[in-house]
C-alpha cells in the first residue's frame, strides 16, 4: 500500500469540505418557492389585489424574479427573492383584511346613508315629483346591495353614493314642485270656497280639465260648482279618462282629467251618469247593495 503524504491528505480533504459546501449552494430551494407561492395565494384570497394594491404589485414582482432566478439555476439569489416574496405577501394578506374590514364598514355606513335620503325623497313627494330620478336612485340602490352581498366592498360604496345622490336631488325637485303645485291647489281651493259663499259671482268659464289634489274623489271633483255642481256626475269624468283611472274609486294626486263639456255631452248620457252612480252609490263600499 502506497503512503499518502500528509500534506496531500490535507489537501484532498480542502477539496471534499468545498465541493460538499458547492453542492449545498446548489440545492433548489423548492421549500422556499412553495411558501412563496402559498403566502401569494393567500394574500390573493384575503383580496389584496384589490385593497391592498401596492403591496400585491410588489410581492408578485418579487415572486416573479425568484421564479426567473430559479429558470435560470440562480438558486442562492432564487432563495433570497423567494423570502422577501414571502414577507411581502404576508404584509399584503394582512393590509388587505384590514382595508377590507374597513371598506366594508364604511359601505354599510354609505348604504344606511343612501338609504335614508331615498326615504327622505320619497315622504317628500318624489315618486309624485320626480319620478326619473327616484327610480334611478333606488335602481342605483339595488345595485349597491348587490355587490355589497358579492363582497365588492368598493364598487358597493361607489354606488350607494351615487344613489344617495340622486335621491338627494330627487328631494330637491320634489320640495321646489311640491310647493309650487301646493300654492296652486291652495288657490284653487280658495277660488272654490269664494265661488260658493257668493253664488252670485260672475262665473269663470267652466273648465275642461281638472288636476287631482291630495284627498279628492270622483265623487268629490262631480260636486265642485265648476265641474258639475252634481257628485252624480261623477261616471261622465271615469267615462272620458278610462285610460288613466283603472279604479273609479282609486285615484292619486296630480293625475289631469279632462272635464267632459257639452256639445260632446247630451242630456241623456247626463241621466245615464246620474243612474248609474244612484244605483252603485258614491263608493265601492256599496258596490252589490
Amino acid at each position: 500500500m502506497t503512503n499518502v503524504p500528509g500534506r496531500t491528505w490535507w489537501v484532498m480533504g480542502l477539496v471534499a469540505v468545498v465541493l460538499l459546501s458547492f453542492v449545498g449552494c446548489a440545492k433548489p430551494p423548492t421549500k422556499e418557492m412553495s411558501d412563496a407561492r402559498m403566502a401569494f395565494q393567500a394574500a390573493s384570497d384575503a383580496g389584496a389585489q384589490q385593497y391592498a394594491a401596492d403591496q400585491y404589485m410588489s410581492a408578485e414582482e418579487t415572486l416573479n424574479e425568484a421564479t426567473a432566478l430559479m429558470e435560470r439555476k440562480k438558486y442562492k439569489q432564487a432563495r433570497e427573492k423567494a423570502v422577501e416574496a414571502v414577507k411581502l405577501a404576508r404584509e399584503a394578506q394582512a393590509s388587505a383584511i384590514t382595508n377590507r374590514n374597513a371598506m366594508n364598514r364604511s359601505a354599510q355606513e354609505m348604504y344606511n346613508s343612501a338609504l335614508d335620503a331615498v326615504n327622505m325623497a320619497n315622504r317628500a313627494g318624489a315618486y309624485t315629483y320626480a319620478p326619473q330620478q327616484m327610480e334611478e336612485a333606488q335602481r342605483t340602490l339595488e345595485e349597491a346591495r348587490r355587490m355589497y352581498d358579492a363582497g365588492d366592498y368598493v364598487t358597493a360604496r361607489q354606488l350607494a353614493e351615487s344613489a344617495m345622490m340622486k335621491a338627494r336631488e330627487a328631494e330637491q325637485i320634489a320640495t321646489q314642485v311640491g310647493a309650487s303645485r301646493r300654492a296652486e291647489a291652495e288657490a284653487k281651493a280658495q277660488q272654490m270656497a269664494q265661488e260658493m259663499r257668493d253664488p252670485g259671482a260672475t262665473p269663470r268659464p267652466y273648465p275642461t280639465n281638472h288636476v287631482v289634489i291630495k284627498g279628492e274623489t270622483l265623487w268629490w271633483i262631480a260636486e265642485y260648482k265648476q265641474i258639475y255642481d252634481d257628485p252624480f256626475q261623477w261616471p261622465l269624468i271615469y267615462k272620458a279618462n278610462r285610460a288613466k283611472i283603472k279604479d273609479p274609486d282609486l285615484i292619486f294626486p296630480d293625475q289631469n282629467f279632462r272635464i267632459p263639456r257639452k256639445p260632446e255631452l247630451d242630456d241623456e248620457m247626463i241621466r245615464e251618469a246620474i243612474k248609474f252612480a244612484k244605483n252603485r252609490g258614491a263608493w265601492s263600499l256599496y258596490d252589490g247593495k
